[in-house]
């Protein structure tokens, strides 16, 4: 019966730590993370359960910590790609071929009807992993599905969109 007398505390108790955090980070820290704090609360406050949060506090910081590292992930990888350009010099001026230019758009555009014509499980579980940088085990506890489950859908998603780009010799005749 406490359970229960709790239950209603606990969304406002999520809350109370999401402005505590925010407050925090606009105090004492950067933009950067007064951003991934305002992330974090926007996760944490759009939970469908949020009763089922046993410690605000934590749970807002663990999602705060998982959001920080996310961002420097995909800061490394943009820093990478850009020192790939650098270290391709005059190589970038062939790019800008109109030919190579229109070629680039045409796969493109076979690669999001490919990518939209997969099935939806299969869809999100690519999408999550290609492009938002999510593991296999984030993306299975996610959909609520075992890894193995993941690590299918991301291999059909993978040949389906293979067999979908011209010149790759795998397309569909």
């Amino acid at each position: 019966m406490s359970n229960r007398q709790s239950a209603p505390e606990e969304p406002a108790a999520l809350a109370k730590a999401c402005r505590d955090l925010l407050l925090r980070g606009r105090e004492q820290r950067g933009r950067e993370m007064e951003d991934i704090a305002q992330d974090a609360c926007v996760r944490a406050l759009g939970l469908e359960q949020p009763e089922a949060v046993r410690d605000p506090v934590r749970y807002l910081m663990r999602v705060a910590r998982n959001l920080f590292i996310d961002g420097r992930r995909r800061r490394q990888r943009e820093m990478a790609v850009i020192r790939l350009l650098g270290e391709t010099g005059s190589k970038a001026e062939v790019a800008f071929d109109p030919e190579r230019i229109l070629a680039g758009k045409q796969q493109l555009e076979s690669v999001l009807a490919a990518i939209e014509a997969l099935p939806p499980r299969c869809r999100e579980a690519f999408t999550l992993h290609r492009f938002q940088g999510l593991s296999y085990a984030a993306i299975a506890r996610r959909m609520g599905v075992r890894a193995g489950t993941v690590e299918k859908h991301i291999a059909e998603a993978m040949l389906k969109l293979a067999r979908a780009l011209p010149g790759t010799g795998r397309g569909e005749p």
